[in-house]
């Protein structure tokens, strides 16, 4: 397909409105999830999240966990707001909340990957160091001689001691799209890779990805001339498709977060049953070219 050809794409009004039925699903969803967020959670006496909480006290991973799940809600509340309550449709800015609740929902998964204690605690005690690093980097762009901050610091380091691992073993830097490969994987969430790399190039100005998330609103084109006059205009299907994917790897995260606070004994049915989907998508959007 041309660049011409790519640029002219057009959604039939049976696309827009499946789209839109879609999105509005999702919407009642996030509403759900908001109001639930503002809600008091217990982590059980035995559970995964109890035994890991004792292990990097301060530092409790459950707080880590509300953190990473609050942010992740927030970004698609946000979005909610913006489309169906401001009835706003911008092109690009909807892609950089959908990529932060992507971040933050699959970095709660990545965590909580394994149902043992220790396995949650060395990775929640990575991100947690991860954490003071980037805190050093931003404050070092007023203050070039700042360093970390030195009670926290030893908190966290009394923390890793305890728990007979080490700084360096902690300290090994994680970019965020290791993370959500690892999250994709364990929890068979494999839209969730490649929607978040779509939304980055969104979040970044990055044109590879505007065949796929775009539309364009063309005046008059004579097919000869090199330049295209008229408008790029959000593409509802696109978007569709990728609020429902960032949608479902916040509903895993909250599933694993909620099954890993209660005790074993109790944990009703597994959280690895498959979810339901939408399968109003008939268009392949994302397929390579």
């Amino acid at each position: 397909m041309s660049d011409r050809e790519t640029y002219f794409q057009q959604l039939t009004q049976r696309e827009s409105d499946l789209a839109w039925t879609g999105m509005r699903i999702d919407f009642k969803r996030i509403d759900e999830w908001n109001r639930s967020s503002k809600e008091a959670w217990n982590v059980g006496s035995g559970s995964v999240l109890h035994a890991a909480d004792a292990l990097t006290e301060p530092h409790q991973v459950s707080h880590l966990m509300g953190y990473l799940l609050h942010t992740a809600v927030d970004h698609l509340h946000a979005l909610k707001t913006l489309l169906d309550d401001a009835t706003a449709q911008h092109t690009f800015a909807p892609y950089t909340l959908i990529r932060g609740s992507i971040e933050a929902a699959s970095t709660a998964l990545w965590i909580l990957q394994d149902a043992d204690p220790e396995l949650v605690t060395r990775r929640a005690l990575h991100l947690e160091y991860q954490n003071l690093w980037d805190q050093r980097r931003a404050t070092r762009l007023v203050d070039k001689d700042a360093d970390f901050d030195k009670e926290r610091l030893s908190s966290l380091e009394k923390v890793i001691n305890l728990n007979n691992l080490t700084t360096a073993g902690v300290k090994k830097p994680l970019h965020v799209s290791e993370i959500i490969a690892t999250a994709a994987t364990t929890f068979v969430l494999p839209n969730s890779r490649l929607t978040w790399q779509m939304c980055s190039a969104a979040a970044h100005g990055r044109p590879w990805a505007r065949q796929f998330l775009t539309l364009f609103e063309a005046n008059d084109d004579d097919g000869i001339s090199k330049t295209l006059s008229g408008q790029l205009t959000s593409n509802q299907l696109a978007l569709a498709v990728s609020l429902n994917n960032a949608c479902e790897v916040f509903d895993k995260a909250r599933t694993v977060r909620n099954k890993h606070s209660r005790n074993p004994g109790h944990t009703g049915s597994s959280f690895t049953s498959p979810s339901p989907r939408l399968h109003f998508v008939t268009k392949r959007l994302f397929t390579a070219r």
